[in-house]
């Protein structure tokens, strides 16, 4: 064999020999990519002021945790009025002390008439008065509920100036200041991740896919530290990219104690084939 060509294939062998050893990878393994868990970008659905901003990058949060507010002292003094009508019971009484009155006079004057001793017509409007009593104790009964309605209609707005965590995690970034005016196409104004679960992306040569499935286990392991684990397969794309030849793999990693990064790569020991 000629000597250049056999200087020149050896080169190529030790060539690729240091580049999968410096990858940390072998003919079962893949190098993925991890990712948040959970990644929301979480915006106000209406224009409007920062009123107020309750957490900080970094801050752990809980579900529902309030985030940041626009301005809503327009709509919380309206709601302070509502509570108000809605509690208010003078009307109600009133009305009902009025149907009280006619009742009595009603019945009155339906025992005179029973001995002829009262008159048709003062019999007939007595009916309806107390009829038109009842009615505006209906009204006035009306009038509370639909103070509480309009109270609940006015915090539903309130609520929707406020940013609450969709779930427990991280914030990852804040996008705006107190203060500062925003709306919807402005772009997000907290970001928040969960990181107690991670997602591990990896794209795999789809003649490799036959000895996987979803729900099998895998051992991983990061290549910067020494930091290992075991994922779970929860999703294997059925489509294979034709350029590359790949298919899209997600691999669950649970991270209770946070020991796992995202954004680093792993090695991923896949099933013999």
């Amino acid at each position: 064999m000629n000597t250049k060509i056999l200087s020149a294939a050896l080169f190529l062998a030790v060539a690729l020999a240091v580049t999968a050893a410096d990858s940390g990878t072998d003919a079962d393994s893949v190098v993925g990519v991890t990712e948040p868990g959970e990644l929301i970008d979480l915006s106000f659905p209406e224009p409007g002021v920062i009123r107020s901003i309750a957490v900080k990058e970094g801050d752990a949060v809980k579900k529902d945790q309030l985030l940041a507010q626009l301005d809503c002292r327009v709509h919380e003094a309206q709601l302070e009025i509502a509570k108000m009508r809605a509690s208010s019971t003078a009307a109600v009484q009133s009305a009902t002390a009025t149907v009280g009155m006619r009742q009595r006079r009603l019945e009155q004057l339906d025992a005179l008439a029973q001995n002829d001793r009262a008159n048709a017509d003062e019999l007939s409007r007595a009916r309806a008065d107390h009829e038109i009593a009842l009615a505006d104790l209906q009204l006035a009964r009306e009038a509370a509920l639909e103070s509480q309605l309009e109270g609940l209609q006015i915090e539903a707005q309130i609520e929707q100036r406020t940013l609450r965590a969709p779930f427990d995690g991280v914030v990852a970034r804040v996008h705006q200041d107190i203060a500062a005016s925003v709306s919807p196409q402005e772009g997000p104004v907290v970001t928040v991740v969960n990181l107690a679960e991670l997602d591990l992306v990896v794209h795999i040569d789809h003649r490799r896919l036959d000895g996987l499935k979803v729900g099998a286990t895998v051992k991983v392991e990061a290549l910067d530290r020494p930091v290992t684990g075991t994922a779970t397969i929860a999703f294997i794309s059925p489509v294979v990219d034709a350029p590359s030849g790949t298919a899209r793999v997600r691999l669950s990693l649970a991270n209770p104690t946070g020991e796992h990064r995202s954004g680093v790569k792993y090695r991923i020991d896949l099933p013999k084939s």
